[in-house]
């Protein structure tokens, strides 16, 4: 049997593999299996002819179970069925592999906000190693929608509202994963393909209403670039509808643009039930024969997660000609062609011993703790109250996050399930069929959020056990120190029966720590996360009846704002003196809050969002095209009102890219290389910047473009590209950066990729709203140029 030996070319294996399967046995490479049971399944009986995709979702309590999982289905799948096809065992791992012991890094949108490509790969090598010795080889991650509506409750899952940002962390994310040997490494799928991230309404799975122009500009960048950069596996399609037709069975979205234009040649995965809802709910399939003919006609090759379009009923679709059996083989030759690019054929089994040693490690540790201090966003911090002295005597932590586990741990993550399972069985919901999630929210009044269960907190606290609240932390921290706790209110801001506890520990304290904001996850169990959507993107219920007691009492107060959407509270904003966004710091959130609260480490994360200031604003997002939102009513126009709106400011709370530091930072000498640039060169920036503060500390230096004059109507400001720099008191250092001039390019009338002769101006600055230097450029002709190898982000580099 070629298709066995390693030795001869991929091609020659796949066709001779292909050539000995039945119908049946393709179609079973093109579905999906996933059991959710304490006890290893009779493999027989669910899949006894065999399975190309398994989905990996346990709760099990301890790593041996998962790995004895793993090894048992493909031992039955090699030795057990005719052709000894292994599975593809596929979790989720956009924070961290989704297993039991596996480490849970910050969520992705506080990766996000470091601004750090570098760490974002080294935190991929982690998920890498545990997963391959776990033996799951796909990963759905990561999460690349371009999230423009904080109604949209996966705003959390994912690296912003910029393109640019998302291409350069998404690609750092696959090429730690895939790595360039497949062999030792993990399939991502990207996801959501696309346009995922602003549905109308905010609502998760509605229509998206985009042009095509801004699609492919915007929101298929990170796809392209995770493309072209990093070889991409994989791509999920997107649960949405758009320009009449729903994203799993467009052909237009999934052949003629990712796979024509874009060059993707990977496998394309369905989202868990997307294909039932071309039935139910957008009517475009009769039955779920229909449906997986559409989808097989688009360009779908996976169904996720159990067979019910992709049957052998399809026989009968082929045999009638309502089908090509031409698309059924080209599927199953994609999927084969990545399995034994993974060498999944060679040695598809779990290792335990090398999972052992990829677990629990004091590097990953300590790469986790500096994953969380690069990630916290200061705010604000006016009368320099923050750092905090190490000799207060007296310190409230107070709120629903001051000694909460789970409170560290965002929606894709091993905690959020556990959580989910946990609820769902105190609701008494069951799973419906094998392998199907199904999470309905059946609250008893609106805004019920469930909180953590006590035997939650507990179980976290026994498998994490080097993971610290903050209560615990500080309580570590600063061991001469009393420190006070008290939660006053819960994550949902419905339970105010400890308020007056907590407003008397703060009033007692010297310093009070409030934390506020909601919970990550699913379900009942979170006020933030998928299908958990809403119309407030304020702080939940009377969180801020809760602040504005705290803030009566005139104590010197931090705010440390937990969520999965940005700070939007006007009152918390503007009365508070010091803010820290938190969103989801990870396993080593606690010790790394105190570092940063005390001043051993200065904040240094930036905002990769825009943060409204209430749900009226929205969209509200720096890259409105002109003319568009807060930056872009102009000079011209016979009713003018400079404020936006009649009632209130269009500008946002806080801009994209904000974020201070303990220290301050001197930008200067903003130079081109060469002025003239032609449209197919690169365009070479540098600029110096120096510590002008008392404290050593990491800036985030950030680069935009803006073309001066175009054919078409573009953003007031685009990323360029941006460099995180680490000074010392009085330190001084060169930055460079290198781009293509592509990077400029955009679609014409014609709907190419051009970039158009004209001066494009370079700003240099610390958010979006606070730039510092600007220089030109003049690009010489205009030239058409391929989309796929356009410039995405550029480079950096740091001299002394």
């Amino acid at each position: 049997m070629k298709y066995r030996d390693s030795s001869l070319p991929l091609e020659e294996r796949v066709r001779d593999l292909m050539d000995r399967m039945s119908f049946e046995q393709k179609i079973d490479q093109m579905t999906c299996l996933v059991t959710i049971t304490d006890d290893i399944p009779d493999f027989k009986e669910y899949i006894p002819n065999g399975i190309g995709n398994v989905g990996a979702f346990t709760t099990a309590d301890r790593v041996e179970k998962i790995t004895e999982y793993s090894y048992e289905l493909q031992k039955y799948l090699t030795e057990e069925t005719e052709l000894g096809i292994p599975a593809l065992i596929h979790c989720e791992a956009s924070a961290g592999a989704e297993f039991t012991e596996a480490d849970v890094f910050p969520s992705a949108v506080a990766q996000a906000s470091s601004f750090d490509p570098k760490i974002i790969f080294e935190m991929a090598d982690v998920i890498r190693r545990q997963m391959l010795h776990v033996g799951f080889r796909q990963a759905l991650s990561p999460v690349v929608d371009i999230a423009r509506d904080p109604r949209w409750g996966r705003t959390t899952e994912t690296y912003g509202e910029d393109p640019t940002l998302t291409a350069a962390l998404t690609t750092a994310f696959v090429k730690g994963l895939q790595t360039d040997d497949l062999k030792n490494g993990i399939l991502c799928t990207e996801k959501h393909f696309v346009g995922h991230g602003i549905t109308e309404g905010g609502l998760n799975m509605g229509r998206n209403l985009v042009t095509e122009r801004e699609l492919l500009e915007v929101h298929c960048k990170p796809f392209q670039a995770a493309v072209t950069e990093a070889g991409l596996g994989s791509v999920m399609s997107s649960y949405c509808s758009m320009n009449g037709e729903p994203v799993s069975a467009s052909r237009k979205l999934l052949t003629d643009i990712l796979r024509n234009q874009m060059g993707f040649q990977g496998i394309a995965v369905s989202d868990y039930i997307a294909l039932d809802r071309l039935i139910d709910p957008f009517h475009v399939a009769a039955d779920m024969q229909e449906a997986g003919i559409r989808a097989l006609k688009a360009g779908l090759d996976v169904e996720y997660p159990r067979p019910k379009a992709y049957t052998y009923r399809l026989k009968e679709a082929v045999e009638s000609g309502k089908l090509s059996m031409n698309l059924i083989d080209q599927a199953v030759k994609r999927i084969l062609t990545w399995k034994f690019r993974l060498g999944l054929f060679e040695d598809p089994y779990p290792h335990l011993p090398e999972l052992k040693k990829s677990l629990h490690q004091v590097s990953t540790d300590q790469l986790n703790e500096q994953m969380a201090l690069e990630s916290v966003i200061l705010l604000k911090n006016e009368n320099h109250i923050l750092p905090l002295s190490k000799e207060v005597k007296k310190i409230a932590v107070i709120g629903p996050h001051a000694d909460c586990l789970r409170s560290w741990f965002g929606t894709f993550s091993y905690p959020a399930s556990l959580d989910m399972t946990m609820a769902r069985d105190e609701d008494g919901q069951v799973f419906e069929e094998p392998g199907v999630i199904i999470y309905d929210i059946d609250q008893q009044y609106r805004g019920q959020v469930r909180d953590p269960s006590p035997r939650l907190e507990k179980r976290l606290r026994e498998e994490f056990s080097r993971c610290r609240t903050l209560y615990q932390a500080l309580r570590e921290y600063l061991p001469e120190a009393e420190i006070l706790y008290a939660k006053g209110i819960n994550a949902s801001g419905s339970d105010i029966g400890g308020m007056e506890e907590a407003l008397n520990a703060a009033a007692e304290a010297d310093v009070v720590l409030l934390t506020l904001g909601g919970k990550n996850g699913w379900g009942i169990t979170s006020t933030v996360g998928e299908g958990v959507d809403s119309t407030d993107i304020g702080l939940p219920g009377r969180q801020e009846e809760f602040a504005r007691k705290v803030y009566d009492l005139h104590k010197k107060t931090v705010v440390l704002h937990f969520d999965g959407r940005p700070l939007s509270s006007e009152f918390v904003a503007s009365h508070f003196d010091a803010i820290m966004e938190v969103w989801q710091p990870g396993m080593m959130g606690g010790q790394a809050l105190c570092r940063l609260l005390f001043g051993e480490c200065s904040p240094s994360g930036k905002l990769p969002v825009t943060a409204a200031r209430n749900a009226g604003q929205i969209p509200v997002y720096y890259g409105l095209p002109r003319g568009s939102g807060y930056r872009g009513a102009g000079h011209t126009g016979m009713i003018r009102n400079k404020n936006g709106y009649i009632n209130d400011t269009a500008r946002p709370l806080y801009c994209f890219g904000h974020g201070l530091s303990y220290s301050s930072f001197e930008y200067s000498d903003l130079q081109a290389e060469e002025n003239m640039i032609a449209p197919d060169g690169r365009i070479v920036l540098t600029m110096n910047v120096k510590n002008t503060g008392d404290y050593e500390a990491d800036e985030v230096v950030q680069l935009y473009f803006s073309d001066d004059v175009a054919s078409m109507v573009r953003p007031e400001e685009e990323l360029a590209g941006f460099c995180r720099v680490h000074l010392k008191p009085g330190e001084s250092r060169k930055i460079r950066f290198s781009m293509k001039a592509s990077q400029t390019a955009f679609l014409n009338e014609d709907m190419k990729w051009v970039v158009e002769a004209g001066t494009i101006t370079f700003l240099a600055g610390a958010s979006s709203d606070d730039i510092r230097l600007k220089t030109q450029v003049t690009v010489t002709d205009t030239k058409e140029v391929d989309g796929r190898t356009r410039g995405f982000y550029a480079d950096a580099e740091v001299f002394e």
